[in-house]
């Protein structure tokens, strides 16, 4: 919402005195301050190690979640902080930033408001915890009929050679079927079979949150930064 007034505000003031132009600065400043009062990014941009980003937030933030690879700070109702508390993390970073930036996908994927150069940490858009009845209201289809179908889709796409023994889940066709003329799902298939996402992640419904767009519930991936190299390069 901040993101809207503030370009509300721009095109207001835009071809207007420079002494609003200033008050726009001011607006903005106010507008920019999301941390707690407590926590100077200035400073924190000045810490040169994992372990010390981890301690200043530790102090500052409220954690809401934690991984081998990063952590998860609440900046404000809005926004989240991913921290990454190692090369891990690193790659996986810099992944949510490229795959942000993506226009065919980011109906599916939590915004990525503000970044690191060095992929040190990525403010994200806050989403709810997705649950197995929010993924039926909002979608219209069963988690465990996703869970197979995006299973099944992930047999195919990633299999190595026609020799490969397949391994399906049983699920109604016509349900995969009407899952195809979805939007979602199909963004969701599509992502599966372009980005070689490791198909484990996307049955998992942490990967998922909700958030509001165009004023109505929408199911997005806030965890995408895992794909098929990262996780051959640092987990396998």
């Amino acid at each position: 919402m901040k993101h809207i007034i503030k370009k509300l505000l721009r095109e207001g003031l835009m071809f207007t005195s420079e002494l609003n132009e200033d008050a726009f600065n001011v607006i903005e400043t106010e507008l920019l301050e999301d941390y707690p009062n407590s926590f100077s990014i200035d400073e924190f941009k000045k810490l040169n190690s994992f372990a010390s980003r981890v301690r200043y937030c530790e102090e500052h933030l409220k954690r809401i979640s934690s991984g081998s690879s990063r952590i998860v700070y609440k900046i404000d109702d809005e926004k989240v902080l991913k921290l990454a508390k190692n090369k891990k993390g690193l790659a996986q970073n810099e992944i949510e930033i490229e795959y942000s930036q993506y226009q065919d996908i980011n109906n599916i994927t939590a915004r990525v408001f503000d970044i690191d150069a060095n992929n040190l940490w990525i403010e994200m858009e806050l989403a709810r915890r997705l649950k197995t009845s929010d993924f039926l209201k909002i979608t219209g289809f069963e988690w465990k009929d996703y869970v197979a179908a995006i299973h099944n889709h992930g047999e195919d796409a990633h299999a190595k050679g026609r020799n490969d023994k397949k391994q399906y889940i049983d699920v109604d066709p016509g349900i995969v079927e009407a899952m195809w003329e979805d939007d979602f799902f199909d963004a969701m298939f599509d992502y599966l079979g372009h980005f070689k996402i490791p198909v484990g992640d996307l049955k998992r419904t942490s990967s998922y949150g909700v958030v509001k767009r165009d004023g109505k519930d929408t199911v997005v991936m806030i965890d995408y930064g895992l794909t098929s190299d990262v996780y051959k390069s640092y987990y396998n």
